[in-house]
């Protein structure tokens, strides 16, 4: 599991199911709105001139073995008994002008608490699911923090698994996403380039603690960016 640097272990709450704002964010408690995603353009977007630069692409990460074709369209990607850190996301998809992407479908999936990834058709496709962004390219899901895992050689760190489809099915980036704190990032993983990528600093999310519909947690806010 990702420890958070200077945070208190968060207790879970068992409550109802995980409701989204209609504009694709969490619905987060009182008090944590207003985050970076929150405004009509991510810090770093806009030049000294006011004009829009570009955006680097995201980079290109391992599809791994265990990707399985047929999630179901769902934010909550882990049921609410489900061990582990709740896990919030609320992200955006924009393209290299920096504009909001809109109707793009995401699919994601990950390892467990201990750093197992559930087989799709026996677990009902546990801790996997698709969304797509809205008007505004943004994207919600609620999930755990995965765990890492050992391969021959070596440790991989947490990560989530993206792959992002355009609304008729086309495939346009395959990624992971990683958590800041890991021990396992870049040199220390053991998947490494040219086929992984964990040292990549656009991709390693910074985790804050979050209070959503009365559950406890962490967020992340990534932002994609297709080429």
């Amino acid at each position: 599991m990702i420890q958070l640097l200077g945070a208190s272990p968060i207790a879970l709450a068992a409550c109802g199911a995980p409701s989204l704002r209609d504009d694709g964010g969490l619905g987060l408690d009182a008090g944590l709105d207003g985050g970076p995603l929150d405004g009509a353009l991510d810090a770093g977007m806009l030049g000294t001139d006011g004009g829009i630069e570009s955006c680097a692409p995201s980079r290109r990460d391992a599809l791994g073995p265990f990707f399985e074709d047929g999630a179901p369209s769902r934010a909550e990607l882990a049921p609410l008994d489900e061990p582990g850190q709740r896990l919030f996301v609320q992200g955006r998809l924009v393209d290299a002008r920096c504009r909001p992407l809109s109707g793009f479908v995401l699919d994601v999936w990950q390892a467990d608490a201990e750093g197992n990834y559930p087989s799709a058709i026996d677990s009902g496709f546990r801790l996997r699911g698709r969304v797509t962004t809205d008007a505004e390219g943004s994207f919600a899901l609620e999930s755990i923090v995965p765990g890492y895992y050992e391969t021959a050689a070596g440790p991989r760190p947490a990560h989530l698994h993206v792959r992002v489809w355009t609304a008729d099915g086309v495939d346009r980036l395959v990624t992971q996403l990683y958590f800041a704190g890991d021990p396992f990032l870049g040199d220390a993983d053991g998947c490494g380039p040219p086929t992984c990528f964990s040292g990549d600093a656009d991709r390693t999310l910074a985790l804050e603690p979050a209070r959503v519909n009365g559950r406890n947690g962490v967020l992340a806010r990534p932002r994609l960016v297709l080429g």
